[in-house]
């Protein structure tokens, strides 16, 4: 559907008004008029994908007033057109979808206000296709992104040239639609079909990072611009000497690329082949946004020796990185300073030839790293944290004794504790909480699902974590919310239909509940519900679907 210059001002205008009655909502000083995003809720809006109205027509839908008011976000679909994704702004007056709305199989990027009025339309906010439209990673996830601060919408496609995915970015309203990226025209000989395979948002929304293979044939390189123009635009890695380019994360291909803004947008990191002329030796690199004092700040890399992954301290004065550059066939984790070359630290220690860090994160507060290592029995896995300038390695999971494996772990936002699967004798996944630097560790679950370790999270404020898990009928898995050392647990979620699970979750920001899709009230179809911490207020979001329909994800607006 084509806007008009006309609605998109208006669109703009909009904009800017429902701002300011967000802004008069959250200070208590005054209220919308129809009270939809204020008011006696108990659950902040959600926005939802599902075939509510017609089966295996996926469309976009907000549901307000704790599902008494759902309002269809999404224009009117083309034949077999369906709603594949959607982010929404972090200022939470936006929800940006891709779809193939206007053409079926062109999936193209819309614009709709959280808020929508009954004569309100989606502004088409990507430009006319020349392909297939938004890009689509082989993970799936279609590559869009709004800016920090909301001001635009980045997106990769094949809009101006057939298979030739470039960076657009746009205003929210479509007025201003520019090319980030700077690509050259295809090359039968030197160049087929150059692309931009994936970017990142500088944290301070005036810089756009991107990959791509600008200037060599699939040699993917590290570029910023600026978010509205596609001059200047600076290559920010350095030479190459054996054609790698910047590192592509696991699986292969995955789209997915290792380089990284600093938090604070003074410096981008990244792995790549820049110094030894030989396959997948990469090294750590940092340099400036305009691409100079480009430093290798992981230390010498031996023959077949390599970086494997890095993550910036959140408060941007160190970079810690996995590598065997010390000891060939074990990998160590180490911390260094990002503006100075060569300033590496190893932290992990006393790991033999064989044994490894397998992952590491930060607290969020950035004084302290966990990670998790076979460093006291080859093989058997536990999880350890550090300081990030010694090595003084403290074990904070369960006793070897007890446990085999920890496989993942969580950081409290407010970093004095981690939740933690751990992986008992017997093959069973429980959920645990700990100190950051104190054993012992309290056991919170009985019967976590284990076909989802991941399926934990805690509560923004750190009180609470939830999780799924079926202890009270095997293979019936329900939602709890446990306190943080575990005195208390409730069920969240509510009764479930014999054969029911709740499939996932998400807190909300202001801590006020939990969302979660379940089949609780009909077997096989998947419903869209809130409920409190402790289990209260149970509510269906997603209102009536029609028979065979189902939710297929959804989100709090912030």
């Amino acid at each position: 559907m084509k806007t008009t210059h006309k609605h998109r001002m208006q669109f703009s205008i909009f904009g800017l008004l429902l701002a300011s009655m967000l802004i008069i909502a959250c200070d208590g000083s005054g209220d919308d008029d129809d009270g939809r995003l204020q008011g006696s809720s108990i659950f902040p809006p959600a926005v939802f994908i599902a075939d509510k109205d017609v089966n295996v027509i996926d469309e976009l839908f907000v549901a307000f007033k704790d599902g008494a008011e759902i309002i269809k976000l999404s224009d009117p679909l083309v034949a077999k057109g369906n709603v594949v994704a959607f982010r929404i702004s972090p200022d939470g007056i936006f929800v940006a979808y891709v779809a193939d709305q206007d053409t079926a199989g062109l999936f193209e990027l819309y614009v709709v206000p959280v808020d929508k009025t009954t004569d309100e339309t989606a502004v088409k906010v990507s430009g006319k296709m020349a392909g297939n439209g938004i890009l689509q990673l082989p993970s799936g996830e279609y590559v869009f992104a709004w800016a920090p601060d909301s001001s635009r919408i980045a997106y990769v496609a094949d809009q101006n040239r057939l298979r030739v995915f470039e960076l657009f970015t746009s205003t929210p309203d479509g007025i201003e639609n520019d090319i980030v990226s700077n690509l050259p025209d295809p090359d039968p000989q030197t160049n087929p079909d150059p692309d931009v395979e994936n970017f990142e948002w500088e944290p301070n929304s005036t810089l756009i990072a991107y990959i791509a293979d600008q200037d060599t044939d699939e040699v993917f390189e590290l570029y910023v611009s600026p978010s509205d123009s596609n001059t200047p635009n600076v290559k920010v890695s350095g030479a190459l000497l054996d054609g790698n380019g910047i590192k592509e994360l696991a699986p292969v291909p995955s789209g997915e690329y290792a380089f990284a803004w600093a938090p604070d947008s003074s410096r981008l990191a990244f792995l790549a082949d820049q110094l030894i002329d030989a396959i997948d030796e990469f090294e750590l690199y940092t340099n400036l946004p305009d691409g100079t004092n480009n430093l290798r700040i992981s230390g010498p890399q031996g023959n077949s020796s390599q970086v494997d992954d890095f993550a910036w301290a959140p408060n941007s004065r160190q970079i810690a990185y996995r590598a065997n550059q010390n000891l060939i066939t074990a990998i160590d984790l180490f911390t260094a300073l990002p503006n100075v070359s060569s300033s590496f630290q190893q932290i992990s220690s006393g790991l033999e030839p064989g044994q490894e860090v397998t992952t590491f994160k930060w607290s969020p507060d950035s004084t302290r790293i966990a990670f998790i290592s076979d460093r006291a029995s080859t093989g058997f896995f536990r999880l350890f944290t550090t300081s990030p300038n010694n090595s003084n390695n403290v074990l904070v999971s369960g006793s070897l004794v007890s446990t085999t494996d920890v496989t993942v772990f969580k950081w409290a936002p407010d970093s004095l504790r981690i939740a933690y699967v751990d992986m008992l004798l017997g093959g069973v996944f429980e959920l645990f909480t700990t100190l950051r630097d104190v054993e012992p560790s309290t056991r919170i679950t009985n019967s976590l699902a284990d076909d989802d370790e991941e399926n934990f999270a805690w509560a923004p404020n750190s009180s609470r974590i939830a999780y799924i898990a079926d202890p009270n009928i095997v293979d019936e898995f329900e939602l709890f919310s446990s306190t943080r050392d575990g005195d208390a647990t409730n069920i969240v979620s509510g009764p479930l239909v014999t054969g029911g699970d709740v499939q996932e979750f998400k807190w909300a920001s202001d801590n006020s509940g939990i969302g979660y899709i379940a089949d609780q009230d009909t077997d096989t179809v998947e419903e869209l519900f809130a409920s409190q911490p402790n289990g209260g207020n149970n509510s269906l979001l997603s209102g009536t679907l029609v028979s065979g329909g189902d939710v297929l994800s959804f989100d709090w607006v912030p």
